[in-house]
């Protein structure tokens, strides 16, 4: 949350906290400049777009009263995290899409810290006698095994892998699990502070060939960015200078991460620097996906989010209304809570609510909604 405090001073960006989840709405124009890691500013998918099209999505899920906090469709499955402005925990729930058979896995979820659906467990946090834990449990229910009770930040999955970071007394660490195989590997093992400079671990990522992690300085030295490929003996890291807490998002290629006042950079597995992207203006960020950038933009109360390749752009609205949503109480604001994307799938939950309540801090009115559709086969 304190990072899109500090973006509104640099990127005019507008942001709501509504039950928990902090939403980015609409963004300004910045300048790029220098980040000091050599290569020069280009465009991150080299050509013209040459169609453009709008999403027809289909809807998965429909909840009165709620916020979709997080959530995975994988497969069969459609997991989800719900709950209301008044709780700090969720009930984390999953349905299976063919029959419609819909049950509670876990009712004190902690949805700032993730969800992950693979093709054999649910992976969440749950409330822990000393602290957040990170649980597995099976499709359906049962088997819950606690993979550790020290989490730090929140979770990132790719296909059966899941990654973490954790952090117990003075140490961290950041660890890759494959769900089907139960195998771990530890991808970094560090202290919290070293010759007096000081890091939390903020986010996690995992791209096809490694994971990656940011480390949030804790005083005036640079942050840290830092990647490791599958199978390789060596770390590399890129030192962030002023900024406590670069925002890192998902990317299948690598490290994708925001530097404020600097814009958006890019550090491939393979590549020996970041480089600078430039995006649309009112852009922001989601993800990177094999070819193709998901990013939001849109007005306050009627985002777009936009999934970009090289030869399409596919141009995804918020849903106008629900069959569920009021009719008397003046003009609805629609915000995206969170999306999952995947093999080509994406799923996006959006929460539809009357401005009048969401100004107030009420959920009357409020709709929680998840859709899905296919992104270009090109991405």
């Amino acid at each position: 949350m304190s990072k899109y405090i500090e973006f509104r001073a640099s990127r005019m960006t507008s942001w709501v906290r509504y039950s928990g989840v902090a939403i980015v709405l609409c963004l300004g124009t910045s300048g790029w400049g220098p980040l000091g890691f050599g290569g020069t500013i280009k465009p991150e998918l080299g050509v013209p777009v040459a169609v453009h099209s709008r999403a027809k999505p289909h809807q998965l899920l429909l909840v009165k009263g709620k916020v979709v906090r997080t959530l995975a469709a994988v497969g069969a499955y459609l997991t989800w995290e719900q709950g209301t402005s008044r709780s700090a925990v969720s009930m984390l729930m999953e349905r299976v899409l063919q029959t419609g058979k819909t049950k509670v896995l876990a009712s004190n979820a902690l949805a700032q810290f993730g969800l992950a659906s693979t093709a054999t467990r649910v992976v969440f946090a749950d409330r822990g006698r000393s602290g957040p834990e990170l649980v597995a449990v099976r499709h359906g229910g049962g088997g819950r095994l606690v993979l550790t009770r020290s989490l730090a930040a929140p979770i990132a999955a790719r296909g059966d892998l899941v990654a973490w970071a954790e952090q117990s007394g003075s140490s961290q660490r950041v660890v890759v699990r494959h769900m089907s195989t139960g195998h771990e590997w530890v991808a970094a093992q560090m202290s919290r502070c070293r010759r007096g400079r000081c890091y939390r671990i903020d986010s996690v990522t995992l791209a096809d060939k490694g994971v990656v992690f940011e480390r949030g300085a804790i005083g005036p030295h640079p942050s840290l960015i830092i990647r490791r490929a599958f199978g390789k003996g060596r770390v590399t890291t890129a030192s962030v200078p002023d900024d406590p807490q670069p925002e890192l998002a998902a990317s299948s290629a690598g490290a994708l991460f925001y530097r404020l006042q600097h814009g958006w950079f890019r550090w491939d597995f393979g590549q020996k620097r970041p480089h600078p992207v430039k995006l649309p203006a009112h852009s922001w960020v989601l993800a990177y996906e094999r070819g193709a950038l998901l990013f939001l933009g849109g007005s306050q109360c009627g985002p777009t989010l936009t999934v970009e390749s090289r030869h399409q752009s596919l141009v995804i609205h918020a849903p106008a209304s629900t069959p569920a949503s009021p009719k008397g109480f003046g003009p609805l604001c629609r915000l995206m809570t969170h999306f999952h994307w995947q093999d080509r799938r994406l799923a996006v939950a959006w929460s539809i609510i009357p401005k009048v309540s969401l100004r107030s801090g009420a959920d009357v009115g409020l709709v929680g909604t998840v859709v899905a559709l296919p992104t270009p086969k090109n991405a």
